[in-house]
């Protein structure tokens, strides 16, 4: 079940903000400062957030809530990777910092019908409470607090969404445990317990492809490692950018030519292989990194870097001709359904699997660690 909870959000005073862009592009590093300073205030009242975000020519719209970290540690919110102990503990120092969170976890869940309509008319009948166009985008601000709505839509997460999983902040939702764990209470509206999330249903979620791109060759040169990649795939040119339109497809941008990949059958994933181990991502980190390279350690394997697909194939290309890669490669992207099984089954996914729209971003609003 999910638990939405309505808190008093932690709003930018916009009419104090000369320059949008200069001013949430550093809220990451300045947030402190510009609370102290009276460019946030605490709003009044308890509510939920109506929060659509348009780009371009289309727009992805959730609910911004507070949740329970119970709901993580009893399986009712599913991750899908595994987190670093070192990175947790710095993501402490700045919640403890900031005195609370500043952009939310990003959570995900299938479409209910009735959650889609109430929010479709709330967004018709009323006027934003806020807008703020950042870099390209616009984000539009819903504050929700008639009880009326307010209700209806707590009663429908909770009754219709059995389970919720993260797209984006397993290190802000694991370092919410972490804080959970050090202040737990009896008290109620002990704020530590929450935690702000952004509930997109799976519609309004875009996976991309997140690429490769390969610093060196480990010792090989260019035609050695195009030979050693013919072992496992079908090796032929492509006149442009190749973009995979299946698993088992991959683009590679080498020597100045795209190449288009196709996993031979004697490697492909057969049927007892579990979903995990048979998406592209971890077949290119099996046969390519770990058997042709030599990598093992590869989250942390410095000659590997990775570039959201969202960028499109030219960043790709501009790495390598540009001589700071040697190889990058154009992945099929993981499916929402492949992601929702493996989360579900508790598996994870190799790092940089996914890159997710929307991108969440930091200081629109906050959730302070005082009253909820």
């Amino acid at each position: 079940m999910a638990n939405i909870i309505p808190f008093r959000p932690v709003l930018p005073d916009l009419n104090d903000i000369i320059s949008f862009d200069d001013f949430f592009g550093t809220a990451k590093r300045k947030f402190p400062l510009y609370y102290r300073d009276g460019y946030y205030q605490m709003d009044q009242e308890p509510s939920l957030l109506i929060y659509r975000i348009i780009r371009h020519n289309r727009s992805h719209t959730g609910i911004i809530a507070c949740t329970h970290v119970e709901d993580y540690i009893q399986g009712h919110i599913k991750r899908h990777e595994f987190t670093l102990a070192d990175k947790e503990a710095r993501m402490q120092e700045l919640f403890e910092e900031r005195n609370g969170v500043i952009k939310p976890i990003l959570l995900t869940y299938p479409n209910v019908l009735e959650i889609d309509a109430l929010i479709n008319r709330i967004t018709i009948s009323m006027p934003p409470s806020f807008k703020i166009p950042f870099e390209d985008d616009q984000h539009v601000f819903w504050l929700l607090k008639e009880e009326e709505h307010v209700q209806r839509l707590q009663e429908l997460f909770k009754d219709k969404i059995p389970s919720s999983y993260i797209c984006d902040g397993h290190h802000r939702m694991t370092t919410a445990e972490r804080l959970y764990a050090q202040h737990k209470s009896k008290e109620a509206k002990n704020p530590y317990h929450y935690i702000m999330a952004a509930y997109f249903p799976a519609s309004e979620i875009l996976i991309h492809n997140y690429n490769r791109i390969l610093k060196s060759l480990k010792g090989l040169s260019e035609e050695e490692f195009l030979q050693k990649l013919e072992k496992y795939y079908e090796v032929s040119l492509e006149p442009m950018a190749f973009r995979p339109l299946r698993r088992g497809e991959m683009g590679c941008y080498i020597k100045g030519r795209w190449r288009k990949l196709i996993l031979k059958e004697e490697y492909s994933p057969g049927d007892e292989t579990s979903v995990a181990d048979s998406l592209d991502v971890h077949l290119f980190n099996r046969y390519i990194l770990q058997d042709i390279l030599g990598i093992e350690d590869v989250r942390n394997d410095v000659e590997v870097r990775y570039v959201g697909g969202v960028k499109g194939p030219a960043a790709l290309e501009r790495k390598v001709d540009e001589e700071s890669a040697v190889a990058a490669f154009n992945l099929y992207p993981v499916a929402m359904e492949d992601l929702i099984s493996i989360s579900d089954l508790r598996g994870t996914l190799p790092p940089k699997s996914t890159y997710v729209e929307p991108r969440m971003r930091n200081g629109f609003t906050a959730q302070m660690y005082s009253k909820i």
